[in-house]
Protein backbone atom coordinates (compact mmCIF):
# COMPACT_ATOMS: atom_id res chain seq x y z
CA UNK A 1 0.00 0.00 0.00
CA UNK A 2 1.39 3.36 -1.04
CA UNK A 3 0.78 5.98 1.63
CA UNK A 4 0.40 9.70 1.02
CA UNK A 5 0.75 11.83 4.11
CA UNK A 6 -1.33 14.95 4.62
CA UNK A 7 -1.41 17.47 7.42
CA UNK A 8 -1.36 16.13 10.98
CA UNK A 9 0.12 12.85 9.67
CA UNK A 10 -3.16 11.68 8.14
CA UNK A 11 -2.59 8.86 5.64
CA UNK A 12 -4.62 7.44 2.78
CA UNK A 13 -5.42 4.42 4.94
CA UNK A 14 -6.83 6.72 7.59
CA UNK A 15 -9.02 8.57 5.10
CA UNK A 16 -10.37 5.36 3.53
CA UNK A 17 -11.07 3.78 6.92
CA UNK A 18 -12.84 6.95 8.00
CA UNK A 19 -14.92 7.02 4.79
CA UNK A 20 -16.41 3.57 5.46
CA UNK A 21 -17.36 4.24 9.08
CA UNK A 22 -21.08 3.94 9.82
CA UNK A 23 -21.66 7.60 10.74
CA UNK A 24 -19.74 8.77 7.69
CA UNK A 25 -21.70 6.44 5.44
CA UNK A 26 -24.97 7.67 6.91
CA UNK A 27 -24.02 11.29 6.19
CA UNK A 28 -22.97 10.37 2.66
CA UNK A 29 -26.24 8.52 2.10
CA UNK A 30 -28.17 11.57 3.30
CA UNK A 31 -26.38 13.78 0.81
CA UNK A 32 -26.86 11.20 -1.99
CA UNK A 33 -30.60 11.12 -1.28
CA UNK A 34 -30.74 14.90 -1.40
CA UNK A 35 -28.75 15.06 -4.66
CA UNK A 36 -31.00 12.38 -6.17
CA UNK A 37 -34.05 14.48 -5.31
CA UNK A 38 -32.55 17.57 -6.96
CA UNK A 39 -31.74 15.57 -10.09
CA UNK A 40 -35.23 14.03 -10.17
CA UNK A 41 -36.89 17.43 -10.09
CA UNK A 42 -34.52 18.80 -12.70
CA UNK A 43 -35.22 15.86 -15.00
CA UNK A 44 -38.92 15.69 -14.10
CA UNK A 45 -38.58 11.99 -13.23
CA UNK A 46 -40.09 9.99 -10.36
CA UNK A 47 -41.18 13.13 -8.49
CA UNK A 48 -44.44 11.46 -7.37
CA UNK A 49 -42.46 9.60 -4.68
CA UNK A 50 -41.81 12.87 -2.86
CA UNK A 51 -45.50 13.84 -2.45
CA UNK A 52 -47.22 10.46 -2.06
CA UNK A 53 -47.15 10.73 1.74
CA UNK A 54 -49.36 13.82 1.54
CA UNK A 55 -52.24 11.81 0.02
CA UNK A 56 -54.15 8.66 0.86
CA UNK A 57 -53.24 5.54 -1.08
CA UNK A 58 -56.55 5.66 -2.96
CA UNK A 59 -56.01 9.23 -4.24
CA UNK A 60 -53.81 8.13 -7.11
CA UNK A 61 -56.43 5.63 -8.19
CA UNK A 62 -58.60 8.65 -9.01
CA UNK A 63 -55.99 10.82 -10.76
CA UNK A 64 -52.30 10.63 -11.62
CA UNK A 65 -49.82 12.61 -9.58
CA UNK A 66 -49.22 16.02 -11.15
CA UNK A 67 -45.65 16.53 -12.30
CA UNK A 68 -44.73 20.11 -13.16
CA UNK A 69 -41.12 20.73 -14.16
CA UNK A 70 -40.12 24.35 -13.89
CA UNK A 71 -36.97 23.48 -11.94
CA UNK A 72 -35.11 22.77 -15.18
CA UNK A 73 -36.41 25.99 -16.79
CA UNK A 74 -35.44 28.18 -13.83
CA UNK A 75 -32.01 26.59 -13.36
CA UNK A 76 -31.17 26.78 -17.07
CA UNK A 77 -32.33 30.40 -17.25
CA UNK A 78 -30.09 31.27 -14.31
CA UNK A 79 -27.08 29.51 -15.89
CA UNK A 80 -25.91 31.86 -18.62
CA UNK A 81 -22.12 31.83 -18.47
CA UNK A 82 -21.73 29.03 -21.02
CA UNK A 83 -24.97 29.66 -22.87
CA UNK A 84 -23.14 32.41 -24.75
CA UNK A 85 -19.77 30.69 -24.27
CA UNK A 86 -16.21 31.71 -23.59
CA UNK A 87 -13.25 32.46 -25.87
CA UNK A 88 -10.00 30.75 -24.81
CA UNK A 89 -6.97 32.03 -26.66
CA UNK A 90 -4.22 29.42 -26.17
CA UNK A 91 -3.23 27.63 -29.41
CA UNK A 92 -4.68 25.32 -32.06
CA UNK A 93 -3.53 22.22 -30.19
CA UNK A 94 -5.48 23.31 -27.12
CA UNK A 95 -8.55 23.99 -29.28
CA UNK A 96 -8.38 20.36 -30.44
CA UNK A 97 -7.87 19.07 -26.91
CA UNK A 98 -10.91 20.98 -25.62
CA UNK A 99 -13.31 20.36 -28.51
CA UNK A 100 -15.95 19.07 -26.05
CA UNK A 101 -15.31 21.65 -23.35
CA UNK A 102 -18.05 24.24 -24.01
CA UNK A 103 -20.81 21.63 -24.14
CA UNK A 104 -19.56 19.91 -20.99
CA UNK A 105 -19.07 23.17 -19.09
CA UNK A 106 -22.60 24.30 -19.93
CA UNK A 107 -23.86 21.15 -18.19
CA UNK A 108 -21.45 21.59 -15.27
CA UNK A 109 -22.67 25.16 -14.73
CA UNK A 110 -26.30 24.02 -14.67
CA UNK A 111 -25.60 21.18 -12.26
CA UNK A 112 -23.60 23.52 -10.03
CA UNK A 113 -26.54 25.93 -10.02
CA UNK A 114 -28.85 23.03 -9.16
CA UNK A 115 -26.85 21.20 -6.49
CA UNK A 116 -24.59 23.94 -5.14
CA UNK A 117 -21.30 22.04 -5.39
CA UNK A 118 -20.10 19.72 -8.16
CA UNK A 119 -16.80 17.94 -8.77
CA UNK A 120 -15.59 17.68 -12.38
CA UNK A 121 -12.94 15.19 -13.44
CA UNK A 122 -10.61 15.94 -16.37
CA UNK A 123 -10.01 12.77 -18.39
CA UNK A 124 -7.41 12.40 -21.14
CA UNK A 125 -8.62 10.34 -24.13
CA UNK A 126 -7.62 9.58 -27.70
CA UNK A 127 -9.79 8.90 -30.75
CA UNK A 128 -8.00 7.51 -33.80
CA UNK A 129 -4.76 8.95 -32.47
CA UNK A 130 -6.29 12.40 -31.83
CA UNK A 131 -5.99 13.40 -28.15
CA UNK A 132 -8.74 15.30 -26.37
CA UNK A 133 -10.02 16.06 -22.89
CA UNK A 134 -13.34 14.90 -21.58
CA UNK A 135 -14.99 16.36 -18.52
CA UNK A 136 -17.02 14.10 -16.22
CA UNK A 137 -19.16 15.75 -13.53
CA UNK A 138 -19.45 13.86 -10.24
CA UNK A 139 -22.52 14.58 -8.10
CA UNK A 140 -22.21 12.03 -5.27
CA UNK A 141 -18.88 12.50 -3.52
CA UNK A 142 -17.11 13.25 -0.28
CA UNK A 143 -13.84 15.10 0.27
CA UNK A 144 -10.95 15.16 2.67
CA UNK A 145 -10.10 18.80 3.40
CA UNK A 146 -6.73 20.41 4.07
CA UNK A 147 -8.67 23.34 5.48
CA UNK A 148 -12.42 24.16 5.51
CA UNK A 149 -12.38 25.07 1.81
CA UNK A 150 -9.50 23.19 0.15
CA UNK A 151 -9.90 19.50 -0.76
CA UNK A 152 -6.83 17.28 -0.62
CA UNK A 153 -8.65 14.12 -1.77
CA UNK A 154 -11.99 13.04 -3.21
CA UNK A 155 -13.97 9.82 -2.66
CA UNK A 156 -17.03 8.83 -4.69
CA UNK A 157 -19.07 5.66 -5.35
CA UNK A 158 -18.32 3.68 -8.51
CA UNK A 159 -21.20 1.20 -8.43
CA UNK A 160 -24.65 2.49 -7.64
CA UNK A 161 -27.97 1.32 -9.06
CA UNK A 162 -30.02 4.28 -10.39
CA UNK A 163 -33.23 2.91 -8.89
CA UNK A 164 -31.66 2.28 -5.49
CA UNK A 165 -29.24 4.91 -4.23
CA UNK A 166 -29.08 3.56 -0.70
CA UNK A 167 -25.85 2.19 0.62
CA UNK A 168 -25.31 -1.51 -0.10
CA UNK A 169 -22.40 -3.84 0.75
CA UNK A 170 -21.73 -4.15 -2.98
CA UNK A 171 -20.84 -0.50 -3.35
CA UNK A 172 -17.30 0.28 -4.46
CA UNK A 173 -15.46 3.57 -4.18
CA UNK A 174 -12.76 5.58 -5.93
CA UNK A 175 -10.16 7.69 -4.15
CA UNK A 176 -8.02 10.40 -5.81
CA UNK A 177 -5.43 12.79 -4.46
CA UNK A 178 -2.59 14.66 -6.18
CA UNK A 179 -0.54 11.49 -6.69
CA UNK A 180 -2.59 8.37 -5.98
CA UNK A 181 -5.67 6.53 -7.26
CA UNK A 182 -7.27 3.85 -5.06
CA UNK A 183 -10.22 1.58 -5.77
CA UNK A 184 -11.74 0.14 -2.56
CA UNK A 185 -14.93 -1.55 -1.37
CA UNK A 186 -17.39 -0.73 1.39
CA UNK A 187 -15.30 -2.66 3.92
CA UNK A 188 -12.20 -0.61 3.20
CA UNK A 189 -10.45 -3.41 1.26
CA UNK A 190 -8.10 -2.13 -1.47
CA UNK A 191 -9.05 -3.57 -4.87
CA UNK A 192 -6.67 -1.51 -7.02
CA UNK A 193 -4.16 1.30 -6.57
CA UNK A 194 -1.54 3.14 -8.59
CA UNK A 195 0.27 6.45 -8.86
CA UNK A 196 -1.38 8.43 -11.67
CA UNK A 197 1.62 10.74 -12.17
CA UNK A 198 -0.31 13.98 -12.88
CA UNK A 199 1.10 15.89 -9.94
CA UNK A 200 -2.35 17.36 -9.26
CA UNK A 201 -5.72 15.92 -8.34
CA UNK A 202 -7.53 15.61 -11.74
CA UNK A 203 -10.64 17.39 -10.45
CA UNK A 204 -11.94 20.88 -9.98
CA UNK A 205 -14.75 21.85 -7.62
CA UNK A 206 -17.33 24.41 -8.68
CA UNK A 207 -19.71 26.16 -6.31
CA UNK A 208 -22.93 28.05 -6.89
CA UNK A 209 -21.49 30.98 -4.94
CA UNK A 210 -18.52 31.79 -2.75
CA UNK A 211 -18.21 29.47 0.23
CA UNK A 212 -18.92 31.09 3.60
CA UNK A 213 -18.36 28.64 6.44
CA UNK A 214 -18.18 25.16 4.88
CA UNK A 215 -17.07 23.38 1.73
CA UNK A 216 -20.46 22.35 0.33
CA UNK A 217 -22.80 25.13 -0.83
CA UNK A 218 -26.60 24.91 -0.96
CA UNK A 219 -28.15 24.56 -4.39
CA UNK A 220 -31.55 25.48 -5.81
CA UNK A 221 -33.39 24.29 -2.68
CA UNK A 222 -36.03 27.03 -2.86
CA UNK A 223 -36.87 26.20 -6.48
CA UNK A 224 -37.17 22.46 -5.81
CA UNK A 225 -39.24 23.07 -2.65
CA UNK A 226 -41.56 25.37 -4.62
CA UNK A 227 -41.80 22.76 -7.39
CA UNK A 228 -42.86 20.21 -4.77
CA UNK A 229 -45.48 22.56 -3.29
CA UNK A 230 -46.89 23.25 -6.76
CA UNK A 231 -47.09 19.52 -7.50
CA UNK A 232 -49.03 18.99 -4.26
CA UNK A 233 -51.37 21.92 -4.94
CA UNK A 234 -52.00 20.89 -8.55
CA UNK A 235 -52.67 17.28 -7.54
CA UNK A 236 -55.13 18.44 -4.88
CA UNK A 237 -56.81 20.73 -7.40
CA UNK A 238 -57.18 17.90 -9.91
CA UNK A 239 -58.71 15.73 -7.19
CA UNK A 240 -61.12 18.53 -6.29
CA UNK A 241 -62.09 19.02 -9.92
CA UNK A 242 -62.79 15.31 -10.29
CA UNK A 243 -65.08 15.28 -7.25
CA UNK A 244 -66.78 18.48 -8.42
CA UNK A 245 -67.50 16.88 -11.79
CA UNK A 246 -68.68 13.47 -10.55
CA UNK A 247 -69.46 14.23 -6.91
CA UNK A 248 -69.42 11.84 -3.96
CA UNK A 249 -72.37 9.41 -4.00
CA UNK A 250 -73.99 8.79 -0.62
CA UNK A 251 -77.00 6.82 0.64
CA UNK A 252 -79.15 6.75 3.72
CA UNK A 253 -81.28 3.92 5.02
CA UNK A 254 -78.79 1.12 4.19
CA UNK A 255 -76.02 -0.63 6.08
CA UNK A 256 -72.60 0.97 5.81
CA UNK A 257 -71.08 -2.12 4.25
CA UNK A 258 -73.45 -2.13 1.28
CA UNK A 259 -72.04 -1.13 -2.12
CA UNK A 260 -73.93 0.28 -5.07
CA UNK A 261 -72.36 -0.25 -8.45
CA UNK A 262 -72.22 2.70 -10.84
CA UNK A 263 -74.90 2.41 -13.53
CA UNK A 264 -75.36 3.97 -16.95
CA UNK A 265 -77.71 6.80 -17.91
CA UNK A 266 -80.17 4.34 -19.47
CA UNK A 267 -80.27 2.06 -16.44
CA UNK A 268 -82.43 2.21 -13.31
CA UNK A 269 -80.88 2.20 -9.84
CA UNK A 270 -82.87 -0.18 -7.65
CA UNK A 271 -82.75 1.01 -4.04
CA UNK A 272 -83.90 -0.91 -0.94
CA UNK A 273 -87.13 0.27 0.66
CA UNK A 274 -86.59 3.37 2.79
CA UNK A 275 -83.19 4.15 1.22
CA UNK A 276 -82.28 7.48 -0.36
CA UNK A 277 -79.54 8.20 -2.86
CA UNK A 278 -77.83 11.49 -3.62
CA UNK A 279 -74.55 13.01 -4.84
CA UNK A 280 -72.64 15.68 -2.93
CA UNK A 281 -70.26 17.92 -4.84
CA UNK A 282 -67.66 19.74 -2.77
CA UNK A 283 -67.38 23.47 -3.26
CA UNK A 284 -63.95 24.89 -3.99
CA UNK A 285 -62.47 28.09 -5.31
CA UNK A 286 -60.32 26.81 -8.17
CA UNK A 287 -59.30 30.33 -9.17
CA UNK A 288 -57.94 30.96 -5.66
CA UNK A 289 -55.78 27.82 -5.93
CA UNK A 290 -54.45 28.91 -9.34
CA UNK A 291 -53.64 32.40 -8.06
CA UNK A 292 -51.82 30.89 -5.07
CA UNK A 293 -49.73 28.72 -7.39
CA UNK A 294 -48.90 31.75 -9.54
CA UNK A 295 -47.92 33.66 -6.40
CA UNK A 296 -45.54 30.89 -5.29
CA UNK A 297 -43.94 30.70 -8.72
CA UNK A 298 -43.61 34.46 -8.98
CA UNK A 299 -42.11 34.72 -5.50
CA UNK A 300 -39.41 32.09 -6.05
CA UNK A 301 -38.67 33.60 -9.48
CA UNK A 302 -38.23 37.07 -7.98
CA UNK A 303 -36.00 35.71 -5.21
CA UNK A 304 -33.74 34.33 -7.95
CA UNK A 305 -33.95 37.53 -10.03
CA UNK A 306 -35.95 35.88 -12.78
CA UNK A 307 -38.76 37.41 -14.78
CA UNK A 308 -41.72 35.09 -15.31
CA UNK A 309 -44.62 35.90 -17.61
CA UNK A 310 -47.70 33.75 -17.29
CA UNK A 311 -49.70 32.82 -20.38
CA UNK A 312 -51.47 35.83 -21.90
CA UNK A 313 -53.19 36.46 -25.16
CA UNK A 314 -52.11 39.32 -27.38
CA UNK A 315 -49.95 42.23 -26.27
CA UNK A 316 -46.84 43.68 -27.79
CA UNK A 317 -43.54 41.87 -27.76
CA UNK A 318 -41.17 43.77 -25.45
CA UNK A 319 -38.08 45.32 -27.04
CA UNK A 320 -34.54 44.33 -26.18
CA UNK A 321 -34.14 47.38 -23.94
CA UNK A 322 -37.37 46.57 -22.08
CA UNK A 323 -36.24 42.97 -21.58
CA UNK A 324 -32.82 44.11 -20.31
CA UNK A 325 -34.46 46.43 -17.77
CA UNK A 326 -36.67 43.60 -16.52
CA UNK A 327 -33.62 41.32 -16.45
CA UNK A 328 -31.32 43.88 -14.80
CA UNK A 329 -30.87 42.02 -11.50
CA UNK A 330 -30.20 38.74 -13.29
CA UNK A 331 -27.65 40.54 -15.50
CA UNK A 332 -25.91 41.86 -12.39
CA UNK A 333 -25.81 38.30 -11.05
CA UNK A 334 -24.28 37.27 -14.36
CA UNK A 335 -21.49 39.83 -13.90
CA UNK A 336 -20.78 38.41 -10.44
CA UNK A 337 -20.85 34.84 -11.75
CA UNK A 338 -18.28 35.69 -14.43
CA UNK A 339 -15.64 36.41 -11.78
CA UNK A 340 -16.36 33.11 -10.06
CA UNK A 341 -16.24 31.05 -13.24
CA UNK A 342 -13.14 32.91 -14.43
CA UNK A 343 -11.40 31.51 -11.35
CA UNK A 344 -12.74 28.01 -12.09
CA UNK A 345 -11.55 28.25 -15.71
CA UNK A 346 -8.01 29.01 -14.54
CA UNK A 347 -8.13 26.18 -11.98
CA UNK A 348 -9.31 23.87 -14.74
CA UNK A 349 -6.55 25.01 -17.07
CA UNK A 350 -3.99 24.30 -14.33
CA UNK A 351 -5.24 20.70 -14.16
CA UNK A 352 -5.35 20.39 -17.98
CA UNK A 353 -1.73 21.57 -18.28
CA UNK A 354 -0.48 18.94 -15.84
CA UNK A 355 -2.42 16.11 -17.47
CA UNK A 356 -1.30 17.26 -20.94
CA UNK A 357 2.33 17.41 -19.80
CA UNK A 358 2.06 13.85 -18.43
CA UNK A 359 0.97 12.83 -21.95
CA UNK A 360 3.88 14.71 -23.59
CA UNK A 361 1.83 17.73 -24.67
CA UNK A 362 3.22 21.13 -23.78
CA UNK A 363 0.70 23.93 -23.20
CA UNK A 364 1.45 27.60 -22.49
CA UNK A 365 1.63 28.61 -18.85
CA UNK A 366 -1.19 31.15 -19.04
CA UNK A 367 -4.76 31.01 -20.29
CA UNK A 368 -6.19 34.04 -22.10
CA UNK A 369 -9.93 34.08 -21.42
CA UNK A 370 -12.83 36.24 -22.48
CA UNK A 371 -16.48 35.57 -21.61
CA UNK A 372 -19.17 36.64 -24.07
CA UNK A 373 -22.03 38.71 -22.70
CA UNK A 374 -25.65 37.68 -23.33
CA UNK A 375 -27.48 39.61 -26.02
CA UNK A 376 -31.06 40.79 -25.96
CA UNK A 377 -33.33 40.76 -29.02
CA UNK A 378 -33.41 43.92 -31.11
CA UNK A 379 -35.81 45.29 -33.68
CA UNK A 380 -34.73 44.99 -37.32
CA UNK A 381 -34.15 48.75 -37.46
CA UNK A 382 -32.03 48.72 -34.29
CA UNK A 383 -29.95 45.83 -35.60
CA UNK A 384 -29.34 47.56 -38.95
CA UNK A 385 -28.22 50.76 -37.24
CA UNK A 386 -25.93 48.82 -34.88
CA UNK A 387 -24.35 46.86 -37.74
CA UNK A 388 -23.75 50.06 -39.75
CA UNK A 389 -22.27 51.77 -36.70
CA UNK A 390 -19.87 48.89 -36.00
CA UNK A 391 -18.67 48.75 -39.61
CA UNK A 392 -18.38 52.56 -39.94
CA UNK A 393 -16.19 52.85 -36.84
CA UNK A 394 -14.06 49.81 -37.80
CA UNK A 395 -15.19 47.74 -34.84
CA UNK A 396 -15.79 44.84 -37.24
CA UNK A 397 -15.49 44.27 -40.96
CA UNK A 398 -18.00 42.85 -43.44
CA UNK A 399 -16.64 39.32 -43.03
CA UNK A 400 -17.09 39.50 -39.24
CA UNK A 401 -20.66 40.69 -39.73
CA UNK A 402 -21.51 37.89 -42.15
CA UNK A 403 -19.93 35.29 -39.84
CA UNK A 404 -22.04 36.60 -36.94
CA UNK A 405 -25.17 35.81 -38.97
CA UNK A 406 -23.84 32.48 -40.25
CA UNK A 407 -21.67 30.73 -37.68
CA UNK A 408 -20.87 27.87 -40.07
CA UNK A 409 -18.77 30.14 -42.35
CA UNK A 410 -15.02 30.47 -41.99
CA UNK A 411 -13.41 33.86 -42.61
CA UNK A 412 -12.20 32.81 -46.07
CA UNK A 413 -15.67 31.56 -47.01
CA UNK A 414 -17.27 34.79 -45.76
CA UNK A 415 -14.81 36.91 -47.75
CA UNK A 416 -15.56 34.89 -50.89
CA UNK A 417 -19.32 35.37 -50.42
CA UNK A 418 -18.89 39.14 -49.96
CA UNK A 419 -16.65 39.44 -53.02
CA UNK A 420 -19.09 37.42 -55.12
CA UNK A 421 -22.02 39.59 -54.01
CA UNK A 422 -20.10 42.78 -54.81
CA UNK A 423 -19.27 41.54 -58.31
CA UNK A 424 -22.91 40.60 -58.91
CA UNK A 425 -24.13 44.03 -57.79
CA UNK A 426 -21.65 45.80 -60.09
CA UNK A 427 -22.84 43.77 -63.09
CA UNK A 428 -24.98 46.00 -65.43
CA UNK A 429 -27.32 43.08 -66.07
CA UNK A 430 -28.01 42.99 -62.31
CA UNK A 431 -28.93 46.67 -62.29
CA UNK A 432 -31.17 46.23 -65.35
CA UNK A 433 -32.84 43.23 -63.77
CA UNK A 434 -33.51 45.24 -60.60
CA UNK A 435 -35.13 47.96 -62.68
CA UNK A 436 -37.31 45.51 -64.56
CA UNK A 437 -38.47 43.94 -61.33
CA UNK A 438 -39.35 47.34 -59.93
CA UNK A 439 -41.37 48.18 -63.05
CA UNK A 440 -43.30 44.93 -62.85
CA UNK A 441 -44.44 45.59 -59.26
CA UNK A 442 -47.76 47.51 -59.42
CA UNK A 443 -48.08 50.47 -57.16
CA UNK A 444 -50.90 50.68 -54.68
CA UNK A 445 -53.15 53.74 -54.59
CA UNK A 446 -51.44 54.79 -51.37
CA UNK A 447 -48.02 54.53 -52.96
CA UNK A 448 -49.17 56.53 -56.01
CA UNK A 449 -50.46 59.33 -53.78
CA UNK A 450 -47.16 59.45 -51.89
CA UNK A 451 -45.20 59.61 -55.15
CA UNK A 452 -47.40 62.43 -56.52
CA UNK A 453 -46.96 64.38 -53.31
CA UNK A 454 -43.20 63.89 -53.51
CA UNK A 455 -43.18 65.14 -57.13
CA UNK A 456 -45.14 68.27 -56.17
CA UNK A 457 -42.72 69.07 -53.40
Amino acid sequence: MISTTFTQNVTVEDIINDSVQENKLENQKGRRDWVRKMLDYYGGNHTNQYIEDYFSSSAFQEIPCYNANFTRRFVNKMSRIYTVGANRNVNKQYDQLTIKKDARMKHVERMTRLMGTVATQVIYKEFHGMPYFDYRPVYYFDVYLKDPFTPAAIMYPLLMQPEDISYTPKMEWAYWDDSLYVHYDSEGNILEEYEHGYGVMPFIFTHREEQIDEFFVDGANDIVDCNEQVNIAMTEMQLGLRFQMFGQPFMTGVDSDKRIERVGSDQILDLPEGATYNIASPSGDINAVIENIKFQLDLVAQNNHLYVQFAQDGGETPSGIALKIKDLERFEDYQDDIELWRMYEHELYHVERHIAEYNNIKLPERLKLDFNEPEYPKTVQDQILLDEHRIKHHMIDEADLLMSYNGDLTRKEAEKVIEKNKEAMEDPHYAAMEGNIAEEIPETEEAEELNEEADRS
